[in-house]
């Protein structure tokens, strides 16, 4: 999952929320643990965009009239990018670029998912999962038990309800998803 397993995180208040900010070069990492969670990571070579992912839709952030980024350098106090349209480069400071994807005045393309988060007891409920989108968006799919397997440690969940949106990405986008909530469930005694 993350290339960098020892980050450096930092408390960091961004409009008046409280966030886990990376430190490190090479890429930008936000954790915004508030009542909304959400998470942020962007590396070299990704994608920022002008406009808010979460109140937008994918046709609506495709408009020409959107400025689009690709993420050159990412360094302690500055970030570089080169605009897409025409190789023009921005120089920001880090902590504003921070801010703006924080607070969806810019986001990124989604390219992983890093934070999976699974509640519920087979036993008892279903079984919720979460999936945390490297571009600030969740993906939540529900499962149901189906059996066991005899022994007591795994327990086989089937999907009952899963996220829309999951269905429309690219198939190399569709097996990292499919990887992290495997392994999610997988940690927590389940498979499917």
């Amino acid at each position: 999952m993350s290339h960098n397993s020892e980050r450096q995180l930092e408390p960091r208040t961004i409009e008046g929320v409280e966030a886990l900010v990376s430190t490190d070069s090479g890429e930008i990492v936000l954790d915004v643990p508030a009542a909304n969670p959400r998470y942020i990571r962007i590396e070299e070579g990704d994608t920022v965009q002008e406009g808010d992912i979460r109140a937008r839709t994918a046709e609506e952030l495709a408009s020409g009239s959107l400025r689009k980024w690709t993420i050159e350098t990412i360094g302690p106090t500055t970030v570089i990018g080169t605009e897409r349209e025409t190789g023009e480069r921005r120089e920001w400071d880090r902590e504003s670029l921070e801010r703006k994807l924080a607070t969806g005045g810019l986001s990124t393309n989604l390219t992983d998912f890093e934070r999976v988060n699974v509640s519920g007891q087979s036993d008892v409920d279903d079984v919720t999962v979460t999936a945390y989108g490297n571009d600030s968006r969740k993906f939540t799919q529900t499962y149901r038990p189906v059996d066991s397997d005899g022994d007591g440690t795994e327990r086989r969940l089937e999907l009952t309800e899963p996220d829309e949106r999951v269905e429309t990405f690219d198939p190399d986008l569709r097996g990292r998803f499919d990887r992290a909530v495997e392994l999610a469930l997988r940690n927590d005694g389940y498979a499917i």
